[in-house]
């Protein structure tokens, strides 16, 4: 790791110049081809990173359009290839795999290693599950030994640092997921990033890269603004069912959980709220369910009818309203800053729009040939197990969004990238299984709120970004 370090030192930018007005950035040209991100740019499926599914990160997407072979656990730093940090299997952390004879998803025991640890060259794709855009420019992967960032960056500088490092003739980008998704996993609004700090961040790294880069082509994405595009948050209704089927009340009204609604109130959700799909193996349990009903079958035969749900297992609409306003906020943030600049922007809302199912019309969803590809947990298509991070088939259009924009801004002509190639590679999210009752198992539900966090390489505790 010292020599690594030693190595990596010598193309490290010490310092940062900001320039007061900017010029169209670079040309198209992948001779030497970077990549910022977080989770979605790892190509992190269904609970972990694993080198199948790294090799359909976007970044890696891109990079075999523009004609890179991608590294291989045999390649060196002398290698022609795009390198990543590929982990062998079964994942870091492993991964949710769904079982299709008990129709339940399970943690796969075990965890895989990293591969290219000692890969004498900082990676080509620096993408760190769990990054926001702060920790872009401040997070250099000594600060835990035990960290996924730790495996990415080893130490050896920022992501910024190691990007500009490398001398890229383009840096493709995609961050601000987690400045949402924190919010998102822990119910509560408090834990969005302020505007104010997105947006200085997200400016440093731009000035830094045009500075440093002059002649660098740039690409960034916009973030996703639906309230219900996640399985997350879509799939588990918020108020009491019995076998799939609506419990109505009294007045012929769906009986809404009991939550804790924040402030330290508690009582029924309001409608328009969701249960996020982390809080599903409680849910099993009876929590959530009004006490009235702790003496009806078959209710009663779950012991804790009567317990409320967690404010973190929920959302109601004015939490929502805050999430989406902010994620509004944000893409504004990054519109201006790349028009400013000349800087292609991909329309990643406008594909998760457009995947993203109304669930009073049925309306939405994007056929591909003979699939129609939606949002919907497990059957969808787009989504993995996780229910938040996409499956190579989600990768790869995310890819040929920022394809579509590097086309756009500068009149190249790189092919999308077919999704016939991944068909085998994920049998588990087509519709053979979407007639299938599915259930979480309680280790699965309990590691969903874990992509939130950056998982530890090792065994030890995670660490939260």
């Amino acid at each position: 790791m010292k020599n690594i370090a030693k190595i990596a030192a010598a193309v490290l930018v010490a310092t940062f110049i900001a320039l007061p007005s900017f010029a169209a950035p670079g040309s198209a040209d992948f001779t030497r081809f970077v990549a910022i991100g977080d989770s979605y740019g790892a190509g992190y499926v269904s609970g972990g990173i694993v080198a199948e599914h790294q090799y359909f990160s976007w970044p890696a997407i891109i990079a075999r359009q523009v004609g890179y072979r991608i590294c291989e656990a045999r390649d060196t730093a002398a290698s022609n290839c795009f390198a990543q940090p590929i982990v062998s299997s079964p994942g870091i952390p492993s991964l949710l795999s769904l079982q299709n004879l008990q129709g339940s998803i399970v943690k796969l025991p075990g965890q895989g290693q990293p591969l290219l640890l000692n890969f004498a060259r900082p990676y080509n794709n620096l993408s760190v599950p769990g990054a926001t855009v702060t920790d872009v420019i401040t997070i250099k992967g000594n600060e835990s030994q035990t960290s996924i960032s730790a495996l990415i960056l080893r130490g050896i500088g920022t992501q910024l640092e190691q990007a500009i490092g490398q001398n890229p003739t383009f840096v493709a980008i995609w961050i601000g997921g987690n400045d949402l998704l924190g919010a998102v996993g822990s119910g509560n609004p408090n834990a969005l990033t302020p505007v104010d700090r997105f947006r200085t961040s997200y400016e440093t790294m731009l000035n830094a890269l045009m500075a440093r880069l002059p002649n660098a082509g740039l690409v960034v994405g916009n973030l996703p603004t639906s309230a219900n595009s996640l399985p997350l948050v879509a799939t588990v209704p918020p108020f009491l069912t019995n076998n799939g089927q609506v419990v109505l009340g009294p007045n012929g009204q769906p009986i809404f959980f009991v939550a804790d609604l924040g402030g330290g109130q508690f009582g029924q959700l309001p409608a328009g709220s969701y249960v996020l799909l982390s809080a599903a193996a409680k849910l099993r349990t009876g929590y959530g369910i009004p006490a009235a009903f702790a003496q009806i079958p078959p209710f009663n035969q779950l012991p804790d009818v009567g317990k409320p749900l967690s404010d973190a297992d929920v959302l109601t609409p004015t939490e929502i309203a805050a999430i989406v306003t902010r994620a509004n906020e944000y893409n504004a943030v990054i519109s201006q800053l790349a028009s400013a600049r000349g800087i292609p922007v991909a329309d990643i809302k406008g594909l998760f729009d457009r995947v993203t199912v109304n669930p009073q019309t049925g309306a939405g969803g994007l056929n591909i040939g003979p699939i129609r590809v939606t949002n919907a947990f497990v059957s969808g298509g787009f989504f993995s197990l996780d229910g938040v991070h996409l499956t190579d088939l989600g990768y790869i259009l995310f890819a040929n969004e920022y394809i579509k924009a590097i086309n756009a801004g500068y009149g190249t002509k790189i092919p999308l990238a077919s999704v016939t190639q991944i068909f085998a590679n994920n049998g588990a999210f087509f519709p053979e299984t979407s007639g299938q009752s599915l259930e979480l198992s309680s280790e699965a539900a309990a590691q969903i709120p874990l992509v939130f966090l950056r998982p530890t390489v090792g065994k030890g505790r995670m660490v939260k970004h």
